[in-house]
């Protein structure tokens, strides 16, 4: 069966373009050296390089083209933002971290001054957000937050701690959920703040992690945050920040390229010679290759659907979830059978004995790692489940930028 995409005229000359542009804008200057194999390691004036590319790329409406141009984006198709995707995975630029989950919430719930404060400069690539969701004592349970924000005037002071933040190096909004009553019931208790990272009071420390991402916990010490930077009522967080969510967990799909990594694999399989022959004709290494392929042809369609379903305005229900899940599940699955294929040359970065330059051991630690942000294998089923009907509680999708509402 093929499973390739037929593009028109129209598409292959708007590539053309796209392209051109590309190659005139996306070179890194040599001076800042190799790209590292993880975004943390990158230099401040690689990072500052990487920032101004984000705004060019802004400026001409392709960071976010599906948005609206009031609110920074493009005003693309979806036709048109596929070919834009393609070709920025075509090119080799350092990835700035910006958390764009905030930007739906804002979409749904931000007042028109905030969108144009807020939405439309993260939109054209100006800003950049860290999302400030998990607590030391709570992750995928958003309910039992901690971080409390009391009301003083026309202020909030925020006090608590958020886990896992991240960024290369700093940030100038975090998305942050906080309790603004204590006393009332679970889901109708929180606020949603974008809370200026600059504010007195608030702390950042590094956090040793398994992999170079640069992850922080934060700490909020009686932070006056003005009512202006509310998002929503004070007591409707949870349903502002389920935006966030929903597209975090997959709902708008994504526009995938096949899974460049395990090609090469395949190809230094089949180059490589172990014991006499090559690797590619142990029966054993066919087998996990080829199941590796196969599900990730499968992740890469599903997430295709789901990106023809959010920008046709198509209802949806389990389908980010499930994306979500199987995506987890991919990673870890396919790092598994590349180690039981490689043995230890997949877990060095050793120069002498790492294979692809050591990018299959950042591979390696990466699938793990991958396994918590956005809720963990657990979440995505409970949503599935409590969306299909067969849970005691039903739930339907949170509202986003989608054309039509979700139900």
């Amino acid at each position: 069966m093929d499973f390739s995409i037929q593009y028109t005229k129209e598409q292959e000359t708007f590539r053309m373009e796209v392209r051109t542009w590309m190659q005139e804008n996306a070179k890194v200057p040599e001076n800042l050296g190799p790209i590292p194999l993880e975004s943390g390691a990158i230099s401040r004036e690689m990072w500052e390089w990487g920032k101004e590319f984000r705004r060019k790329l802004g400026a001409k409406g392709w960071l976010f083209a599906l948005w609206d141009k009031e609110y920074g984006g493009g005003g693309y198709t979806a036709e048109q933002n596929f070919v834009i995707q393609e070709e920025l995975e075509r090119i080799d630029v350092p990835r700035i971290y910006s958390n764009n989950f905030a930007m739906p919430a804002l979409h749904v719930y931000g007042t028109e001054e905030q969108k144009q404060r807020f939405l439309a400069p993260l939109c054209s690539g100006e800003l950049i957000c860290w999302q400030g969701f998990t607590e030391p004592e709570g992750g995928s349970d958003l309910a039992s937050l901690k971080t409390k924000a009391v009301k003083d005037g026309d202020d909030f002071i925020i006090t608590g701690q958020k886990m896992w933040i991240g960024g290369q190096f700093e940030t100038d909004y975090i998305w942050t959920p906080a309790v603004t009553d204590p006393d009332a019931p679970r889901h109708q208790n929180l606020g949603a703040f974008m809370i200026p990272a600059d504010l007195p009071g608030i702390t950042f420390h590094e956090l040793n992690l398994m992999v170079e991402d640069r992850k922080r916990l934060v700490s909020f010490d009686g932070v006056r945050v003005p009512r202006e930077y509310l998002i929503g009522e004070e007591t409707q967080g949870w349903r502002v920040i389920s935006a966030s969510l929903e597209i975090e967990h997959g709902a708008a799909g994504a526009v995938m390229e096949s899974d460049t990594l395990l090609e090469e694999i395949i190809q230094y399989c089949k180059e490589t010679d172990r014991n006499g022959s090559p690797m590619s004709e142990d029966p054993f290494v066919q087998q996990g290759l080829a199941e590796n392929y196969i599900e990730s042809t499968k992740l890469r369609l599903i997430g295709l659907r789901n990106y023809h379903m959010f920008n046709s305005g198509q209802t949806a229900t389990y389908h980010g979830s499930q994306n979500s899940f199987l995506g987890k599940h991919y990673n870890v699955t396919k790092a598994q059978r590349i180690l039981e294929a490689l043995g230890p040359y997949a877990m060095t970065n050793d120069e002498k004995w790492a294979v692809l330059n050591g990018r299959v051991e950042v591979n390696q630690r990466s699938s793990l790692v991958g396994l918590h942000p956005g809720g963990t294998y657990d979440v995505q089923k409970l949503i599935m489940a409590r969306r299909l009907g067969i849970s005691r509680t039903q739930e339907r999708a949170a509202p986003t930028q989608a054309r039509t509402q979700a139900s």
